[in-house]
């Protein structure tokens, strides 16, 4: 499973779950859940950067790096908190495009479980 196949499928997990909300609840729900899917996107760049940086090696110390991975989840919950108060929408079309990323991994899962890639 490669990373760049999760930014494609969170990318269209985000634009499908905008689009249906846009059609079954409105634009602006439609919207809220855009932005929560941008905000999961940039959340699994920043674990794939973060993750890497965290890696043991014989270079210094970087505590930068852990409290950076920890305080991505702040980020999040300040950033649908943002959505929610700019929108004046109610917190579940923003939770749902929060997770986009992990519905991505799922999908990916499966896909990889059904046809193996081969090396």
């Amino acid at each position: 499973m490669t990373v760049r196949r999760l930014y494609w499928l969170t990318i269209g997990f985000g634009v499908a779950g905008c689009i249906a909300y846009s059609v079954v609840q409105g634009f602006r729900l439609g919207l809220a859940f855009l932005l929560g899917a941008g905000i999961s996107l940039v959340n699994l760049w920043l674990f794939n950067y973060l993750s890497g940086s965290l890696a043991p090696s014989t270079s210094e110390n970087k505590p930068w790096s852990a409290r950076a991975f920890i305080s991505r989840y702040l980020l999040l919950f300040a950033g649908g908190y943002a959505i929610i108060k700019a929108l004046g929408v109610n917190p579940l079309p923003v939770v749902l495009g929060l997770l986009t990323s992990t519905a991505a991994v799922v999908a990916a899962s499966i896909a990889e479980l059904i046809r193996p890639s081969t090396p």
